[in-house]
């Protein structure tokens, strides 16, 4: 009875969140344009009702990126994962260590997240358990409280922006619904009319698409 629930739950909000990227104009992204409307495309159901937002399997070794952060995640929103080569695992307890200094140094740590998960499906590796955590309870108490504070201050931010695609990659990876009730608390809380600054605008269209995919894997 939970299971379908959810399952009726995250259609329904599947549902909104096709509509809501359907709303979005292209023209106000300047060179993302073309991006949000593959993202549209992307969204919309075959005509015989199957979906193109099939969900991610979880990595058997750490893979190498052939392309940056934010380049693979316009890849993962668009097309899904594709074959890597293994790559040697960088340890996670030392990347928590390193998040938190940042973090209490009230530094940014784009730069961090992004450079260690070029390929971001490496956010859901097992080692990297204890980021994630990090970054889900970040997301939940700092952030929320700051963005809960000015939520049109997400726009101003890459940082929130590329936590919540990791997180979404991770839902739609995984099945750990804390996850998932994030991106849903996030997707109600921004403004449905936030366009970001230009450099982060790709991230808000990415985000979407993750997270619809997400939402898919639960439907």
């Amino acid at each position: 009875m939970k299971t379908d629930l959810i399952s009726t739950a995250v259609r329904h909000r599947l549902n909104e969140v096709r509509e809501r990227v359907g709303r979005l104009d292209p023209q106000r992204y300047g060179e993302d344009g073309f991006f949000v409307t593959s993202v549209k495309e992307a969204l919309r159901d075959q005509p015989d009702r199957t979906s193109r937002l099939t969900p991610f399997s979880a990595l058997e070794y750490w893979a190498a990126a052939d392309a940056d952060c934010l380049t693979s995640l316009r890849v993962l929103s668009l097309h899904g994962p594709k074959p890597m080569r293994p790559d040697p695992d960088p340890p996670g307890s030392q990347f928590v260590n390193q998040l938190k200094q940042k973090t209490s140094a009230q530094q940014p740590v784009f730069e961090l997240l992004a450079n260690r998960y070029a390929w971001p499906l490496n956010f859901s590796f097992a080692s990297d358990d204890d980021v994630r955590e990090y970054v889900l309870m970040r997301v939940m108490t700092a952030d929320r409280a700051r963005i809960e504070r000015d939520p049109a201050d997400a726009a101003n931010t890459g940082e929130l922006l590329l936590k919540l695609n990791l997180l979404s990659v991770h839902a739609a990876t995984r099945t750990d619904l804390r996850f998932l009730d994030a991106l849903n608390y996030y997707y109600e809380l921004l403004p449905a009319t936030m366009y970001p600054e230009p450099q982060h605008a790709a991230l808000l269209i990415s985000w979407y698409a993750l997270y619809a995919r997400a939402l898919n894997s639960w439907s």
